[in-house]
Order: structure tokens, then sequence, then C-alpha cells
């Protein structure tokens, strides 16, 4: 898994044109009691035994959807490792989509950067189709406001080991109409928010309503600056500008740690209109991908 993690690490440096770790960490995935890593994921070795890619299929529980991820380490493309893997990616998902009790035929999705047009023409000639786009926005930190508080809502920092599953069942209900939503356990949501690389509850803000957790932002540390992992507010709550100032309090909170960038990723199609929120903030889309997505037959 590290050697795999270093792939991705170096597709990510490549798109960035900087040092830069991924954002996903498969140490933690693999921890994950939801995916089979012997039968959903897979690497390529060069003659000297060294990972030139890696790929890994996630199905969700439903059985109807299945997302499907490949990375070619930059000094290795161009050799036909990212078709190969397609091709294993999509006849392994077709398995796991039969061994599920999924009734609807399942989708296959894939995410493109603009960066690579020759994997979005071979993504299109195998029949894959943009349903989605999502982006990564950047602000550069210099002296952020302060956030302004609806009357009633008193912001707090994350109690590790008190505000666990309060937050995680707000997380649950504020993303449960998110695209590819997948309901999660709650050690499953702590493994990746509590437990994986750069994870830092003292980067973390909960807005409370009483004893109700209206919104909350949950952040990382990142190589180069902070990532707000999750920001949401809960649906009785929205509308009253508590996104807005769990994100500048965020911000205030990465500039005392020293960080100059604050990132994030956002669905560009977000139901709940994120990406204004993040405009208004001054944040900047840095890069786009497209999501692509073929009906598996």
């Amino acid at each position: 898994m590290p050697a795999a993690q270093r792939v991705l690490d170096a597709c990510e440096t490549a798109a960035c044109g900087e040092s830069r770790s991924h954002d996903d960490d498969l140490v933690a995935l693999s921890r994950d009691p939801h995916v089979d890593v012997q039968r959903n994921e897979w690497v390529v070795a060069g003659a000297a035994g060294q990972l030139c890619a890696v790929a890994w299929i996630w199905p969700m529980r439903s059985g109807a959807e299945i997302i499907g991820n490949i990375y070619v380490h930059p000094a290795h493309r161009g050799k036909g490792l990212g078709c190969a893997l397609l091709e294993r990616v999509e006849r392994r998902a077709a398995e796991a989509a039969s061994e599920s009790a999924g009734t609807s035929p399942p989708r296959l999705y894939a995410w493109v950067e603009d960066l690579y047009p020759g994997w979005r023409r071979l993504l299109e000639s195998r029949g894959y189709a943009g349903v989605r786009q999502s982006f990564a926005m950047r602000a550069d930190l210099k002296k952020p406001p302060a956030p302004r508080w609806p009357q009633g809502i008193e912001a707090r920092p994350f109690r590790p080991g008190l505000d666990d599953r309060a937050v995680w069942r707000a997380d649950e209900e504020a993303f449960a109409e998110h695209f590819l939503f997948e309901a999660r356990a709650f050690e499953e949501w702590k493994l990746h928010h509590l437990e994986s690389r750069g994870a830092d509850p003292s980067l973390w803000s909960i807005a409370w309503d009483g004893d109700e957790v209206a919104g909350y932002v949950v952040g990382f540390h990142a190589d180069a600056g902070g990532l707000v992992g999750d920001l949401a507010v809960r649906r009785p709550w929205r509308g009253r500008g508590i996104g807005s100032a769990l994100l500048r309090a965020e911000f205030r909170l990465f500039v005392a740690r020293g960080y100059r960038v604050a990132r994030l990723d956002v669905d560009a199609q977000n139901a709940t209109g994120a990406l204004h929120v993040y405009e208004r903030a001054g944040m900047v889309v840095e890069r786009r991908f497209d999501v692509m997505a073929t009906t598996l037959g």
C-alpha cells in the first residue's frame, strides 16, 4: 500500500506541477471493512518490481453503482497500462454487480481531469458519457474576515470522544441527498475522518443550536496547506449563512496554523448550492473533472 500510495502521489504531483500528496489514503482505504483488497484492487509492477500503476473499484452497497479508479505513474504512461486496467476494472465491476442484490442495471463511474483528453477519448470510445462535473477549488489565505454567526448559533471546537457520533449522524443526514451518497457505519466514518492521513480534529468546527448540531466543517492537514474535507449544514438550518460562517472560521484556523492556501473538492451540481458559497468566500476553480459513466451489460 505505501508503494501504491507513491504512484497516486506521483500522479497528483504531475497534475499540479508541484510536489503534492493525493487526497486518497490507500492505507486507510485498505482497512475499510467494505473494501475487498484481494478481489477489487490491482497493481502493475515493472521488471524490477517497482509499481507502475494502481487501480481499484468501490462497489456501492446498492449494487447499482460502482466507482472505478485508475492511476498510471507519469513515468510509465503511453504503454497501454491505463487501457489494460480499464478492461480489468470493467470486467470485475460486472462480476461484483452480478454478486450483489441490486435489480437495476449497474453503472460504472470514472473521473477524468481536463488535463487528459486522451483518457476522455478512451472512455468515450468504450461507451462512457459525462454525467457530472466536480471542481478542485482553492483560496489564497491572507487575513480572512471573522465569521458572522446567526442568532442562536454557537461555534465550538470539535471535542474528540464527545462529539464524534453527533457529527457522524449530522454528516449522514446532511449528505443523504448528494450524488453517489453511501451511508456508513460509525466505525467506517471514523476511519476516513479521524484515522486517515492528514486527519486533525483540532481543525474541525461545529455550529451548535442548543444541543443540536446545525452544521460542521472538517479540516485536514495537507502538503500545500489546509484541506476542507466536509462542510455541511443540516436542512432545518440552511439559508441562514451558517455554511459561509463555518468556511470563514476554517480559513482562520488554517491561517493560525501558518497555512497559506485552503483547498477543497466540490460537486459542481451540488444540491445545496455549495459552489456559490465557496465562490463568495473568494475560492476559485483550480482543476476540473468530468464524472463519466457507462451502464454495464
